[in-house]
């Protein structure tokens, strides 16, 4: 059976609105009741939806079939499952017989137990590694018991999310041949903990088996044995990865657009060249990395973290660049290493230390008097103390059509807060800023200062964004982040002085206020 079916626009989003209503019923049903038991109001509405994929709604609510849905061909019953959880689909085979085995053509394959992650960071002391042991032998066998079962002859995505380590090599091994002999789109191995980052000498190893390759030599392989040139994404969390690989990949995975490695031991030096399909690259956290080049790409969007020697050439579709630290030269040094592109970027994110922004108006000196086409700039600003942060505004009027501006504070955890008088800065008119988001909030002077200057000077703000809560981003995995965002005690007080100092300055009618 062909899992992979093609929908209108209409239908499609039938079969999402579709997918909602099965969530629904397999909660309200207890797992046990039938599709076609759902209350008068969800009945109708799916047969409204279904109605735009091929079923006949019936004139009356007498003459429904009792399991209607049923009736939908096999292909589209498959890609409603697409649009659920993978344990959700699995779940779906209680409803009636017609669904028993659906799920095992499912072209979505998701294998992420947040509760046994859960069991293994709870775990005391005493039983720590027994119980990381059974939770990861646990988890192997459940993976290995699906894929047995699993009948569709092409993926979309398979995913893994577990801690597992080197002892899984074999089963992962597998996983992957199995994913990449089935011509998997979009594959994410994800063997992290919490989304931490550091040195992890027991990491799983990315084989060269499933490549294709033989041996332990690029050079001679036969990569005939397995076609994974459909691959369109790959991201490798925890994974040790060599550069040679890395090459190997991006030379072979023709259609290859998006690629991310983070938590990797084994990159040392990368190279990404020639006409490749890749437009998104991430390499993140991987501390033994010395040197990444990239020359006549069409890169769309780089991010990277903890490179030394960064190394760019002709990328002229370059437009989105993140970097989260630099172990050499700080901001300055990024500056130098951008400035091929930085007059095209539309996108920048930065991570600047107090430090550098007492720094800015000399650093300054070294770019261009505007950048006119950057439309969002998002600053990580760490800061020990409450001094002024005023001069952030000195390198915003680098940026004349600057529409959206992100500061995410990094406040040390001994932070006092100390009233003191408000600075000011050298007004300048920003005349298309719309939006200004500060998360990370303390209540500190110094947002105050910023949050007072951009009033003044932003001509066409539109909304301002207070968030007290600090943004993890890379540090936490999007399924552990909501673990993170029960509002601790500081962030309730820095939401309550928000209120109580933003009260004081004279906020224009035509711009929102919003207080996370």
């Amino acid at each position: 059976m062909n899992s992979s079916v093609l929908l209108d626009e209409g239908s499609a989003a039938a079969a999402a609105a579709a997918a909602t209503i099965l969530q629904g019923s397999l909660e309200a049903s207890e797992f046990g009741r039938k599709f076609g038991k759902l209350p008068e109001k969800n009945l109708q509405k799916a047969l409204s939806l279904m109605g735009k994929v091929g079923v006949r709604k019936c004139a009356k609510r007498e003459q429904l079939p009792e399991d209607y849905i049923s009736q939908l061909p096999h292909e589209i019953l498959v890609h409603i499952l697409s649009y659920l959880t993978f344990k959700e689909a699995v779940r779906t085979s209680v409803l009636s017989k017609c669904w028993t085995n659906l799920w095992t053509y499912s072209a979505r394959l998701d294998f992420f137990d947040f509760s046994a992650l859960q069991r293994m960071d709870e775990s005391q002391a005493a039983e720590y590694k027994s119980v990381r042991k059974r939770e990861r032998r646990k988890f192997v066998k459940w993976v290995n018991k699906v894929l047995q079962s699993h009948k569709a002859l092409a993926l979309d995505e398979f995913r893994v999310h577990f801690n597992l380590k080197r002892s899984s090599q074999k089963a992962i091994d597998k996983w992957l041949q199995f994913a990449f002999a089935r011509n998997v789109q979009r594959l994410t191995l994800d063997l992290s903990e919490h989304g931490s980052c550091g040195y992890f000498p027991k990491a799983y190893a990315f084989p060269y088996g499933p490549l294709g390759i033989s041996g332990k030599s690029l050079e001679s392989n036969s990569f005939a044995l397995i076609d994974f040139k459909s691959l369109k994404a790959l991201s490798l969390t925890r994974v040790n990865v060599s550069g040679e690989v890395l090459k190997f990949i991006l030379h072979h995975c023709q259609y290859l657009e998006h690629l991310v490695v983070r938590d990797s031991n084994d990159l040392i030096n990368v190279e990404v060249s020639g006409p490749l399909a890749l437009k998104h690259l991430e390499i993140c956290f991987c501390f033994n990395i010395e040197c990444l080049t990239i020359h006549d790409a069409n890169l769309v969007s780089l991010k990277i973290s903890c490179i030394d020697t960064l190394v760019l050439k002709n990328v002229p579709m370059l437009a989105d660049v993140y970097v989260y630290s630099y172990s050499r030269g700080g901001v300055r040094g990024i500056i130098t290493r951008l400035s091929c592109c930085l007059l095209k970027l539309q996108v920048l994110s930065l991570l600047i230390s107090f430090d550098e922004v007492k720094q800015l108006k000399e650093m300054l000196h070294e770019l261009p008097p505007q950048l006119p086409k950057l439309k969002q700039l998002t600053l990580d600003v760490s800061a020990e103390e409450d001094e002024s942060l005023i001069g952030l505004t000195s390198l915003i009027r680098v940026f004349p059509n600057l529409e959206k501006l992100v500061i995410k504070m990094w406040w040390d955890s001994e932070t006092v807060i100390r009233p003191r008088k408000l600075g000011k800065a050298i007004n300048h008119s920003l005349q298309h800023l719309e939006v200004l988001e500060l998360s990370g909030f303390l209540g500190c002077t110094s947002e105050i200062e910023l949050v007072k200057y951009f009033l003044e000077n932003a001509v066409a703000l539109e909304k301002i964004i207070i968030d007290p809560h600090q943004d993890w981003g890379d540090f936490c995995c999007p399924e552990l982040e909501s673990e993170f965002k029960e509002a601790t005690e500081t962030e309730k007080c820095a939401r309550k002085r928000a209120k109580r100092q933003l009260n004081r300055l004279i906020i224009p009618s035509h711009v929102e206020l919003v207080i996370m």
